[in-house]
């Protein structure tokens, strides 16, 4: 009776380790599903928030191309306002100008006649004082007309130079910011690549079986391989990231 006793006792001691073999493996799989299922959501959550800090900065850089559309719309608004208000005022001046020439023309043909019957001396002076003093009037108008238009062509000049030197001004630091919102943007998921990495440490040191170690150690070469990458991207990008001078130093 102790033979077959013994035998059936083996059996079941057989069975008993290949059922703990199997729920092993089992677990493993399940455990292994598990992560896949994790790493394939904490993926999906990367590619969304990706998806929507890109979609947030063409929405930035659309608002920006739109206002700086209308500003400019406004400047050349400015400008062709600014160029009829200086036409009208040098039509103003010249038609001034002409009416006073043709006054003094006037003027003079009537003391011709005058001095052409009397021929005074004091009449003659008069009319040669005339003379002189109506070119010297139309002179000092067009003078002050060329004046005025060179100062005015030297503001339209200076307002331009502005208009682009703030437009290029505005356009670096959207591109900045631009720039700091992505490189904010690879930080974090270094950071979440990083908690995988602690994820997949503690998921080896739990590991039972050899297979479970070459899977973990394959997760975790992809991980430091994508950690590479994304570091890699921050550098590129860090490097056109221009320092933020402090207040006391504007140039630095």
């Amino acid at each position: 009776m102790a033979q077959p006793e013994k035998r059936e006792n083996s059996v079941l001691f057989s069975l008993r380790e290949l059922r703990t073999i199997e729920e092993s493996r089992v677990k493993e799989e399940e455990d292994a599903a598990q992560a896949a299922e994790q790493a394939r959501i904490r993926a999906r959550l990367d590619a969304e928030r990706r998806a929507k800090d890109e979609e947030e900065a063409k929405v930035r850089a659309a608002e920006e191309a739109a206002r700086h559309e209308r500003e400019m719309a406004d400047k050349r608004l400015r400008e062709e306002q600014m160029r009829i208000q200086e036409a009208e005022a040098r039509a103003r001046a010249e038609h001034q100008a002409n009416l006073e020439a043709s006054r003094l023309a006037h003027e003079m043909e009537i003391r011709k006649v005058e001095a052409s019957k009397k021929r005074p001396t004091w009449l003659v002076i008069t009319v040669g004082v005339a003379v002189v003093a109506a070119a010297i009037a139309i002179f000092v108008t067009i003078q002050k007309i060329n004046e005025r238009e060179k100062a005015d062509r030297d503001r339209r000049a200076a307002q331009v130079e502005k208009d682009k030197a703030d437009a290029a001004r505005k356009a670096a630091e959207e591109a900045q910011r631009q720039l700091e919102v992505e490189v904010e943007g690879f930080r974090t998921r270094l950071a979440d690549l990083g908690k995988q990495m602690d994820d997949a440490n503690r998921d080896l040191l739990a590991a039972n079986s050899q297979a479970d170690r070459d899977k973990i150690a394959a997760r975790q070469a992809e991980i430091r391989r994508q950690q590479a990458a994304v570091q890699a991207e921050i550098d590129r990008r860090r490097a056109k990231v221009k320092p933020k001078c402090p207040p006391d130093q504007p140039l630095c």
